[in-house]
């Protein structure tokens, strides 16, 4: 596994690398302070995985984020910020980002963030999603043709729930988990959990 740290901070950045090392013991691990820095490193679309700071010296982050999906739109970026704004939170989310983690959480809470988003899913805290000041913090339904039980799928995805946690909610299996999620992708007109994420809350009225 490769992963790519662009973070301006020596000591974050070294408390990401033990982080990844914890993934992948194995694991090679580029550290960049700007982005220009970290271009050339990107250009054999061989890193699996980007670790983004949004607060880059003399750099606007979501600047940096939305080039680096024009530029490489199958690589795989987490925000790490110390932000916690909720509206930063769905920006992201927006731009491309497959998980947003502010940097107050623990290793292990972070090593969690980047299992769920190597696995194919989208991490975001739940007391972000649950904030009354995030946008539309719980989607509406009424006009969306899905199942029951894909509408109780959709409300735990749009609560920050992972595949593997909705199947135990559920009592089902992770693989017919995915498939709801599939038809739900499909239903929203969109292509991944996290512009699903986005268009459930900018459906909602508020939490519930």
């Amino acid at each position: 596994m490769k992963f790519l740290l662009l973070d301006d901070h020596p000591l974050f950045r070294q408390a990401l690398k033990s982080i990844t090392q914890r993934l992948d013991p194995a694991a090679t691990v580029l550290e960049c302070a700007s982005y220009e820095e970290a271009q050339p490193l990107l250009g054999d679309d061989d890193v699996d995985l980007v670790l983004l700071d949004l607060r880059l010296s003399g750099l606007d982050g979501m600047e940096v984020l939305a080039t680096l999906r024009a530029q490489h739109p199958t690589l795989p970026v987490v925000v790490v910020s110390a932000s916690e704004d909720p509206h930063e939170v769905m920006a992201v989310l927006r731009l491309g980002a497959l998980g947003f983690v502010p940097k107050a959480s623990s290793a292990d809470v972070m090593e969690h963030a980047l299992r769920l988003v190597l696995s194919g899913d989208t991490y975001l805290p739940s007391h972000i999603l649950l904030d009354p000041q995030t946008p539309a913090a719980l989607p509406k339904d009424s006009t969306l043709d899905l199942t029951q039980r894909q509408k109780e799928v959709m409300r735990l995805m749009a609560q920050g729930e992972s595949n593997k946690q909705i199947a135990r909610r559920l009592n089902v299996t992770e693989n017919t988990v995915k498939v709801h999620v599939t038809a739900i992708l499909r239903e929203l007109n969109v292509t991944s959990r996290a512009q699903a994420i986005v268009a459930l809350f900018q459906r909602g009225d508020g939490p519930s």
